[in-house]
């Protein structure tokens, strides 16, 4: 038995077209700060790829991104969590407070430097990882 449902067209043309508007206008700030050890690097092959693809993609402009960060609807903190994992991280001890320290101090530094931070408590800044642990 097949079963239809019924499609608002309406509906469906206003998230279309919302989408649509959204893909001219939302804009995200990158941060530039950073040690190119564990920011704005990441891997682009392998496993993990999709973190260091997105921060290459941001790092090197797309229509998303600008350099004006009083237009940006977002804030990208580009640090890799799989570089803070190769280069801090000691295996097997399964203590990831030098990461946390890592983290809160780039959030500290970006905080101190730009102010943007502050004014949602970071609401909209964002990261991305992808991992497996």
């Amino acid at each position: 038995v097949i079963l239809f449902h019924k499609i608002n067209i309406k509906f469906v043309f206003l998230i279309c077209r919302s989408y649509i508007e959204m893909e001219k206008t939302f804009k995200i700030y990158v941060y530039e700060e950073g040690e190119p050890s564990l920011v704005h690097i990441g891997p682009c092959k392998g496993m993990y790829s999709s973190e260091g693809l997105f921060i290459d993609w941001m790092d090197n402009g797309n229509s998303f991104r600008t350099n004006d960060p009083e237009e940006a609807h977002a804030f990208f903190l580009p640090f890799s969590v799989y570089q803070m994992v190769h280069h801090i991280y000691v295996p097997l001890t399964y203590n990831v407070s030098s990461l946390k320290l890592v983290v809160a101090d780039y959030i500290n530094v970006i905080s101190r430097k730009h102010g943007y931070w502050e004014r949602n408590l970071g609401k909209d800044h964002f990261m991305l990882s992808c991992h497996d642990w």
